[in-house]
């Protein structure tokens, strides 16, 4: 799970949204009084800074960082501020007691965590006096170590080399980051890893310079195990596979990092692997528990050791065994799962009942703690919220649709637990029963009949309680697990958030989640049953919910989406507002005109910058189909101003992107300025690729541009551009390029056992549109109507079929089941070969869909809420179905199923 999106899962309990909203609730005083005379304040998301008004800070140098735990925030806070003030020194703080908290929570980024404020001393002397002054004062004061930084004696002050104002660069892949500058001029970007690191050619104050030299900064000199692999990081800590410096067998080395890695209660890891600890120590010698072998510290971390468990964890080997993700299924296949799974839940049956007749409830029961031994016994692994059941303690974090609801205490936590783990097995969406209280029942249904399992075998969950009255607005309260800063089991914690704010793993205790009331679950087979007949009322369905969802009082974004509107772009295709309405729009749906003159507004209100997907291109693409050709046109007028050198190669945010939306206005206005600037995107794109290097030639910058894989960020979407190119002129060169591009990440694909072509990204294999093989394929397709290939031909066969799976994790567009829909809908052109399989894909779309308002919506990435953006959630759902109903394209640009074989006359 990308645990990013935890953190925009806590301001709202349906959709994803930004922590400013829910964090900037209760705020520290000093974020919301005045600038004192002659300093300015900037408040900026989750950051408040002040900066004197005559001071102009260096492009970069040494900034300071300040730790700090709950406690003691504000008294840090107070002492730093009135020491910045007295000196003229500018600084930033996070500007709520919830943002400290969720900087220093369990997923929380490694890279950035324990920074609560930063310092910008310009100059050696102004450094040396804050880290002299500074440290007196604050002596003692306990903070989670900031692992990106030097540490500064005992104290929590941390030091690192890094911009002091903002400056952008793209990287290798055209992704726009944050930058310092090197001593030639060149931007590279300021990354932020969980290790110390400073540019070798940086200055060194002398104030710097024996702290730099001593070797004790890196850490211990003597520990007595060798660490072999890390098998898992958190905030918290690590876990490491390793084996005493003595010898002897293999053991798990789980680290604990003092006042970080907090849960909800405000518990640090350290204290979570204590109690871990006696529990191990109270449950030794069961077999289903690995024995705990040692506890030690070193340096300011904690070490558990315990016995290493050889085996599968249960996700994984669930992976590896599920016969539905294979495409055609057959049923000795299903049966053979059937016994396994059941045999395997027998086995974790019997574990638990070990465990609670030593009086322990688990407290985190879900399958990534679940380890399967090549016996096929089951071990229980991560007692960190484990507790005696005559002193049960509430656990404090949890596994989407794992976590039980408040209601439950002691062992009936973990029969909860159980029971999710059961349906799980034969149908892994687990997350979207914390959406819907309807969902497990639904979930359950399919299970039983997909598998033939019995009511005995897969009991009904408890039936929903009655929804609690006023639940039906967005934003409402739902019971569950609260977010960082909550109340959790009734015991406050600093900076409480308001009561109710549900985190990503909570559990709803029968309640219905704010707008996920009206029409039940089961409602949706019948509306998604695949035909044809039912496309107008479906297409009315999900534009009912789109609109539902769509907040035009919000300057931020119109339609909640992917985090990614936040973090990326909120305006453009993938996640922001041209998406959902180029969705409705090509469709034929009905789109609100306040819709479109909120985006209209707002590419004045907001900077803009290049890109189709990810940037403006898109929306002025999206504004001229609307009719709004002049606005269209100014802003690529202005885009146009834009530096294009620093852009990537892809389709998402670079070239390829910028080059098709060319194409279109070059199409549509005649404008031959405009086509010949396409040409260049596309030459541009070709030269950083590498591509008119020969075969295996591809060094340098073409080949690091051109690491990353697929449609959306690889060579493939230079391909796209290559072959608009080739369709207006007929240049058979560009078809060249078109193939070698193609090429390149073919190469990246693998021949799976089940006879699938799909993109090795290194950890596992991918079929979807963005970054997989369904997206190579689709523009595949359209090159192969050009210059027929047998052996091409072939590759694309193989790759359509990892596109027939019958379970797919996510329902979206760019990396779900709505993306393969599309392909196979492309692969079908006028005829019915995947007709069947497509209508299959369609009601399984019932599987995710999701009660918002009485309409069916669709969850995004991960699961844990509802999109309504294109590459996530339901507008992307709306135009592969639309794709297959009314042959339109699934997404800007598409390679169509039957477009021209030959090139046409160019209207520029």
């Amino acid at each position: 799970m990308d645990m990013r999106y935890e953190a925009y899962s806590y301001a709202d309990p349906l959709f994803y949204d930004s922590p400013v909203r829910w964090a900037t609730l209760e705020e520290f005083p000093e974020a919301v009084e005045p600038a004192p005379a002659g300093w300015t304040r900037n408040a900026r998301e989750v950051w408040v800074g002040f900066q004197p008004d005559d001071l102009r800070l260096p492009e970069q140098g040494w900034k300071i960082h300040v730790s700090a735990c709950m406690d003691n925030a504000p008294r840090i806070l107070d002492v730093v501020r009135t020491h910045c003030f007295t000196h003229r020194v500018a600084f930033k703080f996070l500007r709520s007691p919830a943002l400290v908290q969720t900087q220093n929570a369990k997923y929380a980024p490694r890279g950035s965590s324990g920074k609560f404020m930063t310092l910008y001393p310009v100059g050696d002397d102004a450094l040396e006096r804050c880290l002299t002054d500074l440290d007196a004062a604050l002596a003692g004061e306990p903070g989670p170590y900031i692992l990106s930084d030097l540490r500064w004696r005992e104290g929590p002050l941390y030091l690192r080399y890094g911009g002091f104002v903002e400056q952008f660069c793209r990287t290798e892949t055209g992704e726009l980051v944050l930058a310092f500058r090197e001593p030639s001029g060149a931007l590279r970007p300021d990354v932020r890893r969980a290790v110390f690191e400073v540019p070798e050619w940086a200055p060194v104050p002398a104030v710097l310079a024996p702290a730099l030299a001593d070797p004790a900064r890196t850490g211990p000199s003597e520990f007595p195990y060798a660490v072999e692999r890390a098998l898992h990081f958190s905030n918290g800590g690590g876990i490491y596979l390793g084996r005493h410096n003595d010898g002897g067998p293999q053991v798990v080395l789980k680290e604990a990092r003092p006042h970080a890695g907090l849960d909800q209660r405000g518990e640090d890891a350290v204290r979570r692997l204590g109690r871990e600890h006696d529990v191990l120590q109270r449950l030794r010698g069961l077999d289903a528990v690995p024995d705990a072998l040692g506890y030690l510290t070193a340096w300011e971390h904690h070490f558990l050791v315990q016995e290493y468990v050889e085996g599968e964890p249960l996700h994984r080997w669930f992976g590896l065994n599920y016969p539905l993700v294979h495409p055609d299924a057959d049923t000795a296949a299903v049966e053979e799962y059937r016994t396994e799974a059941l045999r395997i839940l027998d086995a974790v049956t019997e574990g638990l009942r070990t465990i609670h007749d030593r009086g322990i409830v688990f407290g985190d029961l879900h399958p990534r703690n679940l380890i399967v031994r090549p016996d096929g016994s089951v071990a229980f692994v991560d007692f960190e919220l484990a507790s005696p059941v005559d002193e049960f303690l509430r656990p404090a974090l949890g596994a989407a649709g794992f976590a039980a609801p408040p209601g439950l205490t002691g062992f009936a936590v973990d029969e909860h637990a159980l029971a999710a783990i059961r349906l799980w097995l034969f149908l892994p969406l687990m997350p979207l029963t914390v959406l819907s209280p309807g969902k497990a029942g639904a979930l359950v249904r399919a299970a039983r009949h997909r598998f033939g399992l019995s009511p005995q075998l897969l009991p009904d969950p408890p039936a929903p309680a009655a929804a609690a009255p006023g639940v039906s607005a967005p934003g409402a309260a739902a019971a569950g697990t609260a977010a960082p800063g909550a109340a959790v089991a009734g015991t406050a914690a600093p900076g409480a958030a308001v009561a109710g704010t549900a985190a990503p793993g909570a559990a709803v205790a029968g309640v219905p989640v704010a707008g996920a009331v009206g029409a039940p679950d089961h409602a949706f087979e019948e509306l998604l049953d695949g035909g044809p007949d039912s496309w107008p009322r479906l297409r009315a369905e999900l534009t009912a919910a789109i609109t539902a969802a769509a907040t035009p009082d919000r300057t931020d974004r119109l339609f909640p989406g992917d985090p990614g509107q936040f973090t990326h772009d909120g305006l453009g295709l993938s996640y922001g507002a041209a998406g959902v309405l180029w969705a409705l729009h090509t469709t034929g749906a009905e789109i609100d005109p306040d819709h479109v003159r909120w985006l209209t507004a707002a590419v004045h209100r907001e900077p803009c910058r290049s890109g189709l997907f990810i940037g403006a291109h898109g929306v002025a693409y999206v504004l001229d189909l609307l009719g709004r050709r002049t606005e269209a046109l100014d802003l690529l007028e202005r885009l146009g101003k834009d530096d294009v050198d620093g852009l990537g190669p892809d389709l998402a945010g670079g070239l390829a992107g910028v080059g098709l939306t060319l194409c279109h206005f070059a199409r549509t206005t005649g404008d031959r300025a405009l086509h010949e600037a396409a040409v260049d995107a596309a030459e541009r794109a070709v030269t950083k690729l590498g591509l008119h290097l020969p075969d295996g030639a591809a060094t340098g910058a073409g080949a690091a541009a051109g690491a990353r894989t697929g449609l959306m960020h690889g060579p493939t979407g230079a391909a796209l551009l290559l072959l608009h190119l080739f369709e207006d002129s007929g240049d058979p060169a560009l078809l060249d390029l078109a193939r070698r591009a193609l090429d390149r990440d073919l190469a990246r694909c693998v021949l799976a056992e089940d006879g699938t072509l799909q993109v090795d990204d290194g950890t596992r294999v991918l079929p979807y549109l963005e970054s997989g093989s369904a997206g190579i394929a689709a523009v595949l397709h359209t090159y192969l109507r050009h210059r027929p290939d047998a052996a091409l031909a072939e590759r694309l066969e193989q790759i359509r079929g990892a596109a027939r799976p019958e379970f797919i994790v996510q329902s979206g567009l760019f990396n779900g089941r709505a993306g393969l829909i599309a392909l196979l809908r492309q692969a079908q052109g006028g005829g019915t070969e995947h007709a069947d399989t497509i209508r299959r894909h369609i009601r399984r779309l019932a599987w995710h869909a999701i009660p918002y308002q009485g309409h069916p919506a669709f969850p995004g990435e991960q699961l844990l809420r509802l999109s309504m953006d294109l590459a996530t959630g339901t507008a992307g759902v709306l135009t592969a179905l639309g794709a297959v109903f009314a042959d339109s394209p699934a997404m800007p640009f598409w390679p169509s199923a039957a477009g021209p074989v030959g090139p046409r006359a160019n209207p520029a």
